[in-house]
């Protein structure tokens, strides 16, 4: 698999961000698929209703009768190739182990019953965007949720403790920006992927190539906005459902970090 699967015709629209870290967290990435203009497909259906859309600026609130708790699916990629070293980091595809591993994961995360975000946040590495892939070939509803391609997720994986606090800032105003969001698959990488779902959860999360914590926010409250779930001044508490993995036998190499050309490691 080299690419994700194309986007056209009646299928979801895929934004696509360019790689930048600064403040407001969407506003630092300019998109590279508005400029074509296509038409916005209607979201799919929640529970047998039409999800609701706000005004811009404002979260959408869903009835409780409807509503579910809020989710959050951080997964790391799944193998990827460190033989060629003429590739750079950020360009390794994924291994044949890796693209079954990926596919193996998200059997187990389906049959957990949440592999349903209506968001998708993935890192815009190779290795990233193909464990996506491999994914939407085996369960076509990933393809329904929104994708947003960031580069700024490869980049902040590898810096100390600055992860979870853009993961924050990111889905809060991708929730603002008119959809019912209520779970969130981030695809990425180690080291901030295992130190974010810590931090929200205040457990020792380890993550392996090919496995994704599983977090649920903890609030009898299912219409609570992820505004109000991730303040840090009133925490609403996020639990760690569990932390599934692909169930394969791991792949005969072990696992390599590489580093960038100025010595500092790279995202694992």
């Amino acid at each position: 698999l080299s690419e994700p699967p194309s986007t056209g015709g009646s299928a979801p629209s895929v934004q696509m961000f360019a790689t930048a870290v600064a403040t407001p967290a969407l506003a630092r990435f300019a998109s590279r698929d508005d400029a074509r203009s296509r038409p916005r497909v209607a979201r799919r259906v929640v529970l047998g209703k039409p999800v609701l859309r706000a005004s811009a600026g404002a979260e959408v609130s869903l009835p409780a009768s409807a509503a579910r708790p809020l989710r959050m699916i951080v997964l790391r990629h799944s193998d990827s190739c460190t033989e060629d070293q003429s590739l750079k980091d950020h360009d390794r595809p994924l291994t044949a182990w890796g693209r079954n591993a990926a596919a193996a994961l998200c059997e187990g995360v389906r049959e957990a019953g949440w592999c349903d975000p209506d968001l998708v946040l993935c890192s815009a590495s190779t290795r990233s965007r193909e464990t996506l892939a491999a994914m939407q070939q085996v369960h076509a509803p990933l393809k329904d949720a929104r994708v947003i391609f960031m580069g700024s997720l490869y980049a902040v994986a590898a810096m100390d403790g600055v992860t979870a606090d853009h993961l924050r800032e990111t889905i809060v105003e991708a929730a603002a920006a008119g959809d019912a969001i209520r779970t969130v698959m981030c695809v990425g990488h180690n080291k901030g992927w295992e130190e974010a779902a810590s931090e929200f959860t205040g457990c020792e999360v380890t993550l392996k190539v090919a496995n994704a914590a599983l977090l649920e926010c903890e609030n009898e409250d299912v219409t609570l906005s992820w505004a109000k779930a991730f303040d840090k001044e009133n925490p609403a508490g996020w639990k760690l459902f569990g932390v599934q993995k692909h169930g394969l036998p791991d792949p005969a190499k072990p696992e390599e970090t590489r580093g960038w050309g100025d010595g500092s490691p790279a995202p694992a």
